[in-house]
């Protein structure tokens, strides 16, 4: 009598899961940041939705939130403690130039002054590890104190950028902001991060985070473990481009901080933020094509779907 019942039990249970369909779980959106430039190469400023396509694993998915420099920004800058090295500081007056210290200050500087406002930024330091120097905060004022308590060692430390990256992403995609921006200030591209590109950009692709990087590599980068100055430009770029960022070189925008700052920030304003339902999981990421329906038109994107929210 008992199987009787249960088998009964058993029968209606699996008829009510096809008379009553269960619905799958929603997920959450996956916001991804793109930036478009016309047939003349200028930025695109003024999109409509139905201009963008975003396409994952080739399949075009539904746009179901688009935004620009309207919505909550989060800031990350980081510098390399190098920088701010005695030595390094000598070498650079010793040839009539500015010290990378004095260029990554006033660029930072002028950043949260003209640009950043009350956005939430936070500040780090790395040689070895990131050492986060000011949690997130609205204050500008403060953030700009962090900078100016900066002190390097008499001679310039060995670095990981490749360690540094890994902290300030986790820490970036731990924030609820939708769109995260991280900068980085360094001298020069260290070798054992320089041999872990490809790892580098698999984190860096997989992730809701944009990274521009300021290089101020000076004579004394190669008596430390670092690349050759043209080597360490080529990784940065690469890195940079797994996350539609920059790299940029302090070299050609010497004594000319405000233009450098200028261009770092007309190119942050111009990413359109964008959500969708990915089908893709964390373990196995999508592919991702962003484009624009304009004539002429070009993106810059993430290659793959962020595996992190």
């Amino acid at each position: 009598m008992p199987n009787i019942r249960a088998g009964a039990l058993l029968v209606l249970w699996l008829w009510g899961l096809w008379a009553f369909p269960q619905e799958p779980a929603q997920r959450a959106p996956v916001y991804v940041t793109a930036s478009f430039l016309d047939k003349n190469n200028l930025f695109i400023e003024s999109l409509s939705k139905d201009e963008v396509q975003v396409i994952e694993n080739g399949q075009l998915r539904r746009i179901e939130f688009m935004a620009r420099d309207e919505i909550p920004v989060v800031y990350g800058l980081i510098f390399e403690r190098a920088l701010f090295s005695e030595l390094q500081a000598d070498d650079r007056f010793r040839h009539g130039g500015v010290s990378g210290s004095t260029s990554a200050r006033e660029i930072a500087y002028h950043l949260v002054d003209k640009y950043l406002g009350r956005q939430a930024m936070w500040v780090g330091t790395y040689d070895q590890g990131l050492e986060v120097a000011l949690d997130v905060s609205f204050d500008g004022s403060k953030v700009k104190e962090t900078f100016q308590q900066f002190r390097g060692p008499r001679q310039p430390p060995q670095s990981s950028l490749y360690g540094a990256l890994l902290s300030a992403v986790t820490k970036m995609n731990d924030r609820p902001e939708k769109r995260r921006v991280l900068l980085v200030f360094l001298d020069i591209l260290d070798i054992d991060s320089g041999g872990k590109i490809k790892s580098l950009k698999s984190l860096l692709s997989g992730s809701n985070v944009e990274v521009f990087f300021l290089s101020f590599a000076s004579a004394l980068g190669s008596t430390r473990s670092a690349l050759h100055p043209q080597m360490s430009q080529a990784g940065l770029k690469e890195l940079a481009m797994a996350t539609a960022g920059e790299a940029l070189f302090d070299a050609y925008y010497r004594e000319h901080a405000e233009d450098l700052t200028q261009k770092i920030y007309n190119q942050i304003r111009t990413f359109y933020t964008l959500g969708f339902q990915a089908e893709s999981t964390g373990e196995k990421p999508g592919s991702l094509v962003v484009k624009c329906t304009r004539p002429g038109s070009k993106a810059r994107h993430h290659p793959a779907v962020p595996a992190l929210p």
